[in-house]
């Protein structure tokens, strides 16, 4: 039944003349899923969002990133890898430079894969804290992506400012975030806000000119 349900929606969709809509994956082959984004091999990343809309104790929760690739070209995925779980209240995540960048408040996380064999080298590495998850758990940090410029860009809503920055730094030091597109350098490890002014922004577009627009939802 869910299944016909997901395909009844694709099937709806108006598309383009020469494009085509497939259902790749859907409940409850995959659960929860918030985020997502795509590799250079075609596959996808899926963030499966269990713990949401409450963040566990501790640094531990519900959550899992999975791949899904489709290895016969059906245009529907038949392989499932996890790539990481345990993890708690995910909102993002993009991959590149040898790891996946993960959003999960308080924190801004890479999880390594060197080597690239879908398994993490490691333990997540907190790269950033601060971002708050008290106050609202749908308007923290989310939809990471590329930019031309080589930095990681991602949205971050309104009515739960966040005060971040590396582990251990003073409050005076932190950087003010709230209702704002920030980005993050993955080399440099340099942290800023990008644009500020809109309201619960959950989704970015960068053009050709390298111009900014943010979606929003509304509630």
């Amino acid at each position: 039944a869910q299944e016909s349900r997901g395909l009844g929606d694709v099937y709806k969709r108006q598309l383009p003349d020469g494009f085509a809509a497939h259902l790749f994956a859907s409940e409850p082959e995959v659960v929860q899923p918030i985020a997502f984004c795509l590799d250079d091999r075609g596959r996808v990343w899926v963030a499966e969002g269990n713990q949401y809309p409450r963040r566990a104790e501790g640094d531990e929760g519900r959550d899992r990133i999975i791949v899904l690739e489709d290895t016969d070209g059906d245009h529907r995925y038949d392989k499932k890898t996890v790539f990481a779980d345990n993890l708690n209240l995910v909102s993002g995540i993009e991959i590149g430079f040898g790891g996946v960048w993960v959003g999960a408040a308080p924190y801004l996380m890479f999880i390594p894969d060197r080597n690239g064999d879908d398994q993490a080298d490691g333990p997540p590495e907190i790269l950033l804290d601060g971002w708050d998850y008290k106050r609202d758990t749908h308007e923290t940090l989310n939809t990471f992506t590329w930019g031309p410029d080589g930095w990681l860009y991602g949205c971050h809503g309104v009515f739960c400012p966040s005060h971040v920055g590396k582990p251990g730094t003073p409050m005076n030091e932190r950087q003010r975030v709230d209702a704002a597109v920030w980005r993050y350098h993955p080399i440099s490890r340099s942290f800023e806000v990008f644009a500020e002014g809109t309201s619960n922004p959950w989704g970015v577009r960068l053009s050709t000119e390298t111009c900014i627009s943010a979606s929003k939802i509304e509630f």
